[in-house]
């Protein structure tokens, strides 16, 4: 059980909450920088891939942008093994 205490007003963790804390922040910002990431190519496949806003999609533009979230995926799936292997090394 963690466990923290109040000096001058200030919180203090004791060391397994900090350990628990530091975790959860670099999770959140893990999921930040996905979102960023996600919306950001959302936004350069949709300029890309769509010329005209109509009811539908056409096939020329899904297939577009089939490709463009496959190309990033690819390249998110990548980076992250070169992470990886660096991490580990």
């Amino acid at each position: 059980m963690s466990s923290l205490s109040t000096k001058s007003g200030n919180v203090e963790f004791d060391e397994a909450s900090q350990k628990e804390l530091a975790k959860f922040l670099e999770s959140e910002n893990s999921k930040m920088r996905l979102q960023q990431s996600i919306h950001t190519f959302t936004d350069l496949c949709w300029d890309k891939c769509v010329t005209k806003i109509g009811n539908k999609i056409d096939r020329g533009e899904e297939t577009c942008l089939t490709n463009c979230v496959e190309r990033f995926l690819d390249t998110t799936y990548s980076h992250h093994q070169k992470v990886v292997i660096i991490y580990e090394s």
